[in-house]
């Protein structure tokens, strides 16, 4: 019940609203479809839910769609048609035109109607044309690129269709294509809905396509380097790429000279006459940047001779070769490492050095040429050659125009002049294609049997002898598949398992995934400009307000950029720490077409921003001058993914004692000997002790607030130090947590004892540590040894788990006996298992390993659904693998002995006002309490002795926890990501709680905004400006993601949804635990605040999510739910509600009678302890809406079915008594006329509150009334108790009869009562809360086939929901669609809302709101 299915009925119901408010006319057509376009996308994320492929864009989700549904060409066409001018009516020209505008709403109705297979609402029929608009396609001869998407296929043509206006559906002749049939080849790849790139297509007299090139999945960027490197001397088999993928980074006396000879050709073309060039200064600045990999590879005796000699070649070739022998060469307009995304190839790379004016390419190699020819390597050749063909197709450079070269600097003639080879093109690409689709068929989960199909002889496709194959390539490769193969078939499950889930997390990130496609790289071209600019991922219209160098020797390679004046409600999606693509543009901007820069985000403000480069430039004009506009997109890197391959590499590479403990195969051990503790810790000894007695691994669950990082793990390490031969590695998955890390080091005295060394960059750590990072670490080392001994010295290091990952190469010269890894629930377990897998020589490179997390705060981000990531091998669930997005932490845990983990019970952060709702209902395994801490056991919010200014000030001296209604916006043309309502609550809500606190206001501390979505971030900054308190501008608003690890004083929480499927998004992070469903969002949310916290959202659509529904129940329950609108808040034109506690279980809140009052008392005793454990009661049957399915370990089902009628029966009756008494005559009426024959089928959640009150009601005024009770029950022990009931001598005369479904009614008994004419009354009450729409459905269409059979009966439905504002009809509305519809509401304005009235006493509410509905025919 956690996920919201979307239904025609929401879609179609939005289509109205947006049709006919206002009415359609040429002035608003474009604000429509906008809104439309909206509908469209929620219809095909619902219609594509639980679907694996991944979509680059709306076009090849509508189109996989479409197909699916075996939707006609025409309305096919219609709804693509109806998408372009959704697109085109975001942009700047368009045209409104309402004739389209009809057909395109047609195609948008007819879409949902086919889509959900449902029909078409009477009511939009009149609205719509009678048919499709026709279709007028166009005959073209020559097209340069066609994207297009595999429909079918046979042997010498592709079917397809195509997101052309003019050419929707297209036959492509890929035997003619190409070059003598080369593209025949094609055949074993396609696949439905494969996408296609077709290059320089001619159209033939049939309308047939015949392209010269075609690349498959070209939104899978491929490395040119990487595809390169396939081309081996032994062959260019396609799995050459998997083997590169999967073996450990190599760090070799090669690898490092090719770096540094890449520095001297940076140097030299830097050089400025003021400073020039030398091997000193050269080899000390890559020294310091590489000091690592100078320690960890086998150096030759020669080695700085060598690099002298490729510096003096490098120096000649610069100043005398090039400029003599190149023509155009020009080394003012040269760029170095310019980055070019080729998305026609399906290709991106970067060339070592290139002139602007595309006239000359250089690719710079350090290594040998082939010698015995005195020519380049094939390799290096194609390399060269696909740079090439990027121009060709992204800039249209005829490859004899340019100048190209290979550089073997290793050489004094090493200069080598290269043409572009076509056949040795085509052989590129076609290995491309075979090497994607090995991609796609990977992330498909096709790794078993690539790793079968392994071999030497499979790789040797040239089948090569000699010295170089048998002594060196053939033993590497012989290794590296042995390891692959030479495993336990539980470590061979382990490796496919998560290798799937890593590959297909890349190709997500990579082409979009089936959610959302801005999450992909490809958005960057497939997003339309105007969805890029609303989600905040690009930045136009740049201009360079300065350009500088941040050292001698690198260039220009800071940038100051100014930002213009943007929309008032655009918000940038950067932040500090970015990767970030910067080019210049003219007209539209598409990073596809221009020269690319990468680099990342320094510094960010409103009007300007700073980039440092990966690559500075020598002229700093080439950049860009201040007249040039530029555009700032995110980058993409590979990095993390390879660290997974790696990683799971490495784990099949680990000593077998390792990976048994990792897998869970051996229980971990403890040291022999009784620990004892060198140090003294307070409340934290035992937990320090426990830690210590592990020898293999401990785990530590660290909940909110319980200290783990301040506390824990400082004692941790202090006392692991006081043991003088451990070492220690902390490690963390952030940034900002590393940070935590190194304060804690330094505040704690710690780093002034024992100094630690950082891995990392400046540009990801903060100011304060910089010195402490490696390289300025190593500044005093000048020698090797000086850094080997250094390095064995240091007891402490820390970094992130992706720096480290990248610099696995440490643990070479560095053992560890201890390793601490902070925030382990959020690392995926890929990208952990390789660090812990190390080696140092034949030893575990660590120990032993502890792991702090809290499972139930937010994970590792990962793109794939809970279904893509499930794990169904018996084998792999057997050690706990269930999630592959799961942390090895989580799984760890559910499975280790006690001994090994523990848990931080005392929370030093939030108030037990707040706490005690997130400890029942995500902590009550867990039972934290407070320390307490001083604000812990203060009575007010805020300092004492303030004095209420209005009922604002109030409610925030008053409550702890408040929930301010706020209803959807009256305008359907802003965004669904924004309430403007809600923005004006929070700014409203900050003013008050700035005036409470003027006097030690602090914007880090004080108070914070969480929002599900940064469009409303922007929306509540407009309100803040308009209060015109400065510090306010300074606090911070943010999603709960970037709120994970901060707390505040104050916490307000914007909801912002505004409709069903937006609940789907805030509940993402749902798990179930036992019975208890665990929201790791909002927990994380909640639990930010130490004072106080402060909600606002709509309560409609809340509702509809039980974990809501909970948390405001619970704020209701403790007077902080207030019962307003957002324009009588702002005004304070409210009551604080002070209602006594539990008033609803006192006897004589509501009007019952003393009948029912006595057998209440008598069959509904009190549960056990009911006072001290109510918030766990309620928790436990859903504040009223179990659906009794799941019932939790520690209750029978007997006392779960008490606590639930003795919190809720009373309720129950006094609302079925009020809409009984208060409906009118018609049901007497009714009544007389069968002549008291009732039934009264009741399929509540209740124990028979609306059968008894029904009964009370009606036979006191009609004594002659033969009712008949049919109790459906979702629990037998609900029907015993309701049976009892009605044993009373006041309901005694009344026949029941009680069944487990409605279908389990006998047909005899229908029949029996259908002799005469009888009044059916179907009770459904308390019901619709709990069950899903498809339930809701089947049941509709059970009583239709009762209702037909028995013609003669009168029927009555009552339906009933008593949450108020947070009721959740949605599966209500479903069950109406498809109920028969001679059962008419009893009035037209109905659902109507009713009052139970409550006594009237002090301390109650005068009533209380339920909602109904009577059906009838």
């Amino acid at each position: 019940m956690s996920r919201i299915e979307l239904q025609s009925f929401d879609l179609f119901r939005r289509i109205e609203q947006i049709h006919r408010q206002p009415t359609a006319a040429p002035d608003n057509l474009q604000a429509k479809y906008i809104l439309l376009h909206k509908v469209l996308e929620q219809a095909c994320y619902e219609l594509t839910t639980g679907v694996t492929l991944s979509f680059a864009n709306l076009f090849s989700r509508l189109d996989y769609i479409c197909k699916e549904k075996k939707m006609t060409p025409s309305d096919r066409y219609a709804i693509q048609t109806m998408r372009r001018n959704c697109n085109a009516a975001m942009g700047d020209h368009f045209q409104a035109d309402m004739q389209e505008y009809l057909y395109d709403l047609r195609a948008l109705v007819r879409f949902v109607s086919l889509g959900f297979e449902e029909d078409i609402p009477a009511s939009i029929l009149p609205e719509i044309p009678h048919s499709n608009r026709p279709y007028q396609g166009t005959r073209l001869s020559h097209i340069p690129y066609v994207r297009a998407s595999v429909t079918s296929w046979n042997d010498t043509q592709i079917f397809a269709a195509t997101d052309s206006e003019t050419d929707p559906f297209i036959i492509i002749n890929y035997a003619k294509g190409g070059y003598q049939g080369d593209l025949l080849y094609l055949k074993e790849l396609l696949t439905e809905n494969l996408p296609l790139n077709l290059l320089d297509v001619r159209v033939d007299e049939e309308n047939h396509y015949i392209p010269n090139l075609i690349v498959i999945h070209p939104d899978y960027l491929i490395d040119i380097s990487s595809l390169a490197a396939c081309f081996r001397e032994y062959g260019h088999h396609p799995l050459n790429y998997f083997m590169n993928k999967i073996k450990p980074r190599a760090h070799t006396a090669p690898i490092l000279m090719g770096n540094l000879a890449s520095q001297f050709l940076d140097d030299y073309i830097n050089e400025q006459p003021q400073e020039p060039v030398t091997y000193p200064r050269s080899i000390l600045k890559f020294f310091a940047a590489s000091a690592l990999d100078f320690c960890t590879c086998s150096l030759p005796a020669d080695f700085h001779a060598q690099a002298q000699a490729q510096m003096m070649n490098i120096r000649s070739f610069v100043h005398d070769v090039l400029p003599r022998n190149i023509r155009h060469f020009n080394k003012k307009n040269t760029l170095l490492e310019a980055s070019f995304i080729c998305e026609k190839l399906g290709l991106q790379g970067r060339v070592d050095m290139m002139q602007k004016d595309f006239q000359v390419l250089i690719e710079q190699k350090a290594g040998k040429r082939d010698e015995y020819n005195h020519r380049h390597k094939e390799d290096h050749f194609i390399q060269m050659m696909l740079y090439q063909g990027v121009l060709r197709y992204n800039f249209g450079q005829e490859t004899e125009h340019m100048q190209t070269f290979l550089l073997y600097s290793k050489y004094a003639d090493g200069l080598l002049l290269e043409h572009f080879a076509e056949n040795l093109f085509r052989e590129s690409i076609k290995l491309r294609n075979y090497i994607v689709h090995n991609e796609m068929r990977l992330g498909e989960g096709a790794i078993g049997e690539v790793v079968d199909s392994l071999s030497t002889d499979l790789l040797n496709e040239l089948q090569v002898g000699g010295k170089l194959w048998n002594d060196y390539q053939e033993p590497q490769l012989q290794t590296a598949i042995n390891t692959l193969k030479r495993c336990t078939p539980l470590e061979r499950a382990y490796f496919n398992r998560f290798f799937t889930f890593v590959a297909k997390e890349q190709i997500l990130s990579k082409t979009g995934g089936n959610s959302d496609a801005l999450h992909g790289f490809s958005g960057n071209w497939h997003i339309p400009l105007h969805e890029k600019l609303e989600a905040g991922n690009i930045l136009l219209g740049l201009t360079i307000l300065q350009k500088q160098s941040s050292g001698p020797g690198k260039g220009y390679d800071l940038i100051e950029l100014h930002i213009p004046m943007q929309e008032e409600d655009f918000l940038p999606n950067f932040r500090t720490g970015d990767m970030v693509i910067l080019y210049s543009y003219q007209g539209e901007p598409d990073l596809r077409k221009h020269i690319l820069m990468k680099g990342n985000i320094l510094e960010l403000h409103p009007d300007r921003m700073a980039l440092v480069l990966r690559n500075g430039q020598q002229n700093k004009d080439i950049i860009g001058g201040g007249d040039d506009l530029f555009a700032i997109e995110h980058d993409f890197s590979d990095t993390s993914a390879n660290n997974g391959f790696r990683g799971l590499y490495a784990f099949l590479s680990a000593r077998a004692d390792r990976k048994e403990l990792l897998l869970g195969v051996r229980t971990p051990e403890l040291k022999e000997e009784e620990i004892t503790l060198n140090g003294e810790y307070g409340r934290f000894n035992e937990l320090i002790r426990k830690e210590k007695q592990a020898k293999d691994y401990f785990l530590l669950v660290g909940p909110p607030g319980t200290g783990k990082t301040s506390c824990a793990l400082r004692y941790m390490v202090e006392e692991a130090l006081s043991d003088p031969d451990t070492s220690i590695l902390l490690l963390s998955y952030t940034n900002r947590a590393v940070d935590e890390i190194c304060g804690m080091l330094l505040d704690s005295g710690i780093a002034e004892k024992t100094p630690f060394i950082r891995i990392g960059s400046e540009l990801s750590c903060d100011k304060r540590f910089v010195p402490y990072l490696l390289k300025h670490s190593l500044a005093d080392c000048p020698k090797l040894t000086d850094i080997r001994q250094k390095i064995d010295r240091t007891r402490i290091f820390v970094s992130t788990t992706t720096s480290l990952n990248s610099r696995l190469n440490l643990f070479t010269l560095k053992h560890f006996q201890l390793a601490l890894i902070d925030e382990a629930s959020q690392i995926l377990e890929p990208d952990l298992i390789g660090i812990l897998s190390a080696r140092h020589q034949q030893h575990n490179a660590i120990d032993k390993f502890v792991l702090v997390g809290d499972y139930k705060q937010l994970p590792a981000i990962a793109q794939q659904s809970a279904e893509e990531a499930a794990v169904t091998d018996p084998l792999l669930r057997q050690i706990g693998l269930e999630d592959c997005r799961n942390s090895l932490f989580e799984r760890l845990y559910k499975s280790s002995p006690d001994t090994c983990r523990s848990v931080l019970r005392r929370q030093g952060r939030m108030h037990p006002a707040i706490a005690e709702f997130p400890n029942q209902t995500f902590y009550y395994w867990e039972q934290l309490e407070c320390v307490p801490l001083p604000h812990q056991l203060e009575e007010t919010p805020y300092s004492t002795g303030l004095t209420a200014q209005d009922p604002i000030d109030r409610l925030l001296l008053e409550r702890r926890m408040v929930f301010i209604p706020a209803e959807a916006p009256e305008s359907l043309s802003g965004s669904d990501k924004t309430n403007p309502h809600e923005a004006r609550i929070v700014a409203t809500l900050l003013a008050h709680i700035y005036r409470l606190t003027e006097s030690h206001f602090d914007p880090n501390r004080t108070v914070g905004v969480i929002v599900p979505y940064r469009n409303q971030i922007a929306m509540i900054r407009k309100e803040i400006a308009r209060l015109q308190l400065p510090a306010l501008l300074d606090i911070s608003i943010d999603t709960v993601e970037r709120y994970q690890g901060s707390q505040r004083n104050v916490i307000i929480y914007s909801f912002t949804v505004q409709n069903f499927s937006q609940l789907n998004f805030l509940t993402a992070n749902t798990f179930q635990e036992g019975t208890f469903l665990i929201d790791r969002k909002l927990n994380v949310a909640l639990t930010r605040a130490r004072k106080q916290l402060l909600l606002t959202g709509n309560p409609h659509i809340l509702g509809a999510n039980l974990t809501f529904y909970k948390l405001l129940e619970y704020i209701r329950l403790h007077n902080g739910y207030l019962e307003t609108d957002a324009e009588s808040f702002y005004q304070g034109n409210f009551t604080l509600p002070s209602y006594r506690r539990n008033w609803e279980l006192e006897e004589g809140s509501y009007s019952l009678p003393a009948h029912f009052q006595q057998a209440f008392e008598q069959l509904v005793p009190p549960p056990q302890d009911w006072e001290a454990n109510e918030a766990h009661y309620r928790e436990v049957t859903g504040y009223g809406r179990c659906d009794f399915r799941a019932l939790p370990e520690e209750m029978t089902p007997q006392t779960f079915c008490q606590a639930y009628n003795f919190f809720y029966l009373r309720k129950q009756y006094a609302a079925a008594q009020a809409l009984f008494t208060g409906s009118g005559n018609w049901l007497y009426d009714l009544i007389r006329k069968v002549s008291g024959r009732v039934v009264f089928c009741d399929l509540s959640c209740e124990a028979g509150a609306s059968g008894l009150a029904f009964a009370d009601v009606l036979c006191r005024s009609l004594p002659h009334l033969d009712l008949t009770y049919v109790g459906i029950y979702p629990m037998q022990e609900m029907g015993e108790t309701t049976e009892a009931f009605f044993q009373v001598s006041a309901y005694k005369h009344i026949q029941t009869s009680s069944y487990p479904r409605l279908s389990a009614v006998k047909p005899m008994f229908w029949q029996a009562h259908s002799v005469l004419t009888e009044l059916v009354i179907f009770n459904l009450s308390s019901l619709f809360d709990r069950i899903s729409p498809r339930e809701a459905r089947d049941l509709a269409l059970q009583i239709n086939q009762l209702v037909h059979a028995r013609p003669l009966n009168h029927y009555v439905l009552v339906y009933r929901d008593d949450a108020g504002p947070c009721r959740n009809n949605h599966s209500y509305t479903a069950f109406c669609n498809h109920l028969s519809p001679e059962l008419k509401p009893l009035q037209p304005q109905m659902p109507l809302c009713g009052k139970i009235h409550c006594n009237p006493t002090e301390g109650l509410p005068l009533s209380q709101e339920f909602l109904y509905e009577i059906r009838t025919n």
